[in-house]
């Protein structure tokens, strides 16, 4: 025996559900056993969808289109319109004539209108399993207790509102980026060394010394060498220790950091910058090569300069002089990478490299940097930040590591007032200096 049902939709099944030839009807637990489906338009569905056809939006279009299937059931020799055939066989049908059952309710919104109309097919139709069909759980209420059994519509009915035209908008503005970012270089960055974001280690921590603390110990000298101090052997003093605390890291074993950076996008970079940063107490210095003569200086006790004599002449021989001016730099390879703007001999914040034009598909990079902390804390943790930037690259391309370094705390002031207890007047005889006594 064939089962039917016969179903009062409300006027959002129409315009809030997927298109009704794409409904799966099955999925609905109330009509799993169904074998014939007939939707009933009323006259309160097609009254409200008259009035939304005029809109501009997707909305109106929505409401046209079934608009114009009622009205081709209304003046049309079709007494239905089949929207599934089988499985279960579902059609539309239109039911305008009916009204609604008098004194069942106020009537005061479309939903109780379309139950009224349910209500008064049912009670012409005793023998039909007739229903109200909806989403909304206000109307399923209304319809319950009118005494006209609800059907709720799923959710996997429901459809998507279209994309207005902002959003239309905003997807083809993604696309075009999408497409920009395909001729752009693309970078990958990564930190080695470390299975997770995190590199963890010893060294010696050491602050620098405080504007006051330096001021103090130059005019411990000043007083005691009065007679041959100058301003540029008190500078010379001043640089030693303003430095005092990265010259004690560069004779001691430090922690270092690898990164290996690849362009793996489908053009050169232009005019590339690499900068590493250290933040918090991090700061950062470029290892020296085993022939680099500030290695060797590195290595040397750390001292202050001894005090000229009244008539030491400071300056550099002729020849150097000489061959400083005649020196001309090779030309720079635009493939290949370069300091900005030139190679640090000491810890700093940012090191910063540059290529004029970083082929693609090249090969990796390595970019090595040692660790250097400005702290006495027991417990040092910073970060340090890998970012590169190009003409032709729209945002610049990050990595990050987090650095926790346990600190082996260093005496700053006791060390630089035993070097200021060192000084001694320069020796007569000692090469390149010369003294004449007054008497």
């Amino acid at each position: 025996m064939t089962s039917s049902i016969y179903l009062f939709p409300d006027t959002n099944v129409f315009l809030h559900c997927e298109a009704l030839t794409n409904i799966d009807w099955r999925t609905c637990g109330t009509l799993v056993d169904i074998d014939e489906i007939h939707l009933l338009i009323c006259r309160p569905v097609l009254q409200e969808i008259d009035e939304l056809k005029y809109r501009n939006d997707w909305i109106g279009r929505r409401a046209n289109k079934v608009y114009k299937i009622a009205r081709r059931l209304i003046i049309g020799d079709d007494a239905e319109h089949t929207i599934s055939k089988t499985g279960p066989a579902v059609r539309l049908r239109e039911e305008t004539g009916i009204r609604p059952s008098e004194g069942l309710l106020d009537y005061t919104t479309s939903d109780e209108r379309i139950v009224g109309c349910a209500h008064a097919y049912k009670s012409a139709h005793a023998d039909r399993n007739v229903r109200f069909l909806t989403h909304d759980a206000g109307a399923m209420a209304t319809a319950r207790n009118a005494g006209v059994r609800p059907v709720m519509v799923p959710d996997e009915w429901r459809a998507a509102p279209p994309p207005s035209a902002a959003e239309r908008r905003v997807a083809e503005l993604e696309a075009e980026i999408r497409q920009l970012q395909q001729l752009q270089p693309r970078f990958d960055n990564q930190f080695l060394g470390t299975d997770v974001d995190k590199l963890e280690g010893r060294c010696l921590a050491a602050r620098s010394l405080t504007d006051s603390e330096i001021s103090q110990l130059l005019s411990q000298l000043r007083s005691r060498f009065a007679r041959s101090s100058t301003s540029e052997w008190l500078g010379d003093c001043e640089e030693v220790l303003r430095n005092l605390h990265t010259s004690i890291q560069h004779q001691s074993e430090r922690l270092s950091v690898e990164i290996a950076v690849k362009n793996q996008g489908s053009v050169p970079a232009k005019d590339a910058l690499i900068e590493i940063v250290g933040h918090g107490p991090v700061q950062l210095g470029v290892p020296l090569d085993d022939d680099h003569p500030y290695r060797e200086y590195r290595q040397e006790q750390i001292r202050l300069p001894s005090p000229p004599s009244p008539f030491d002449a400071r300056s550099l021989p002729p020849y150097i002089n000489s061959l400083m001016s005649n020196y001309v730099p090779p030309p720079r390879d635009p493939n290949a990478f370069y300091y900005k703007p030139e190679r640090p001999t000491v810890p700093m914040g940012t090191i910063a490299l540059e290529c004029k034009q970083w082929r693609h598909e090249s090969g990796t990079e390595y970019f090595d940097c040692d660790i250097y902390v400005g702290s006495e804390s027991p417990m040092i943790s910073g970060r340090i930040e890998c970012r590169i930037h190009a003409e032709n690259l729209s945002a610049p391309a990050r990595a990050f590591i987090q650095v926790q370094i346990a600190g082996q705390t260093v005496d700053i002031a006791e060390r630089a007032a035993q070097l200021v207890a060192q000084v001694a007047p320069r020796a007569h005889g000692h090469p390149g200096d010369f003294s004449i006594s007054p008497y």
